[in-house]
């Protein structure tokens, strides 16, 4: 008997997987007539039915869905031969493609890339620095390896993995009004016009979620100007204009110099997810898989 596949055991795996042929070949990428006739052949010659055949589609039998049980567990060992092969590479033209919202790769990412490209055989890594709801798609279209993300949601579809969590603080100059009080209550702050990130901005829509469940969503001011960069934002508040909404760990030596000053707001800690993300459709090589290792021991 002729051996067995890996590309049959896959799509054995995806009609399980999936629940037809046709959803298993959109997901391989080939015709439902070439996955049809493929498993017909692998019927025939192993002389034992996988599938039944109805008007209302094709399930897998006992002894199908058994197979597909065999064969996921096959294609798992074979994925983690594949990633073995690449980490004996050397070849220090290989690369990792990694997107990174602002905070993260302005915060966190410069110790976890120093630390990574001191390793042997570390490959070059292509940083994108974008904000967290453009990591998610770049991610999900394939043009980043692994993406970090600072957002209260989990992005459906994707493979995701906490790291750490992250304040998000309410800072003012020192001159502004609010700098003498002890603090402000939530729908003081949702009635004021801040100066913040553009939507998409993981720290944007954690502060906007916090306080429409404090004081609801219409009860939020429009912005009094969107910035796309961090330092954008401290500057212009440093500035004296206005208020803003920032990680903690992107002002902590304003806050120690004393150029900015942490408002503190009634019954409210607005804090996110630091994540990372992958294609769970696409097993990481070697190196992203390294500096996933590092950022989830890094302490956050």
């Amino acid at each position: 008997m002729r051996p067995t596949s890996i590309e049959e055991l896959r799509m054995i795996a995806a009609v399980e997987a999936r629940g037809s042929l046709t959803a298993a070949a959109e997901d391989l990428g080939v015709s439902q007539q070439a996955v049809s006739q493929r498993m017909r052949a692998v019927e025939r010659r192993w002389a034992l039915p996988l599938f039944e055949r109805t008007a209302r589609g094709t399930t897998l039998t006992a002894h199908g869905a058994l197979v597909a049980e065999w064969a996921g567990s096959l294609l798992t060992q074979v994925d983690a031969f594949d990633q073995a092969v690449l980490a004996l590479r050397s070849d220090r033209a290989a690369h990792v493609r990694v997107g990174a919202s602002l905070t993260i790769a302005e915060h966190l990412a410069p110790g976890w890339l120093v630390a990574y490209a001191a390793e042997p055989h570390a490959a070059r890594v292509e940083l994108t620095v974008v904000n967290s709801a453009t990591v998610v798609e770049r991610v999900r279209a394939g043009a980043e390896d692994l993406g970090f993300i600072e957002t209260p949601d989990a992005p459906e579809g994707l493979a995701i993995r906490v790291i750490g969590h992250d304040e998000i603080g309410i800072v003012v100059s020192p001159r502004h009004p609010w700098a003498k009080r002890t603090s402000v209550s939530a729908g003081e702050l949702a009635a004021t016009p801040l100066v913040g990130r553009e939507p998409g901005s993981g720290t944007r829509l954690t502060l906007e979620r916090a306080l429409a469940a404090a004081v609801g969503a219409d009860a939020i001011a429009q912005p009094a100007a969107e910035l796309a960069t961090t330092a954008g934002i401290r500057a212009t508040i440093v500035a004296g204009v206005g208020v803003g909404a920032l990680s903690l760990r992107a002002v902590r030596d304003d806050l120690d110099a004393g150029s900015l000053v942490r408002v503190k707001i009634d019954g409210l800690v607005v804090s996110r997810p630091l994540a990372a993300i992958w294609h769970p459709g696409r097993p990481l090589q070697a190196g992203a898989a390294r500096l996933l290792a590092l950022a989830s021991t890094a302490a956050l």
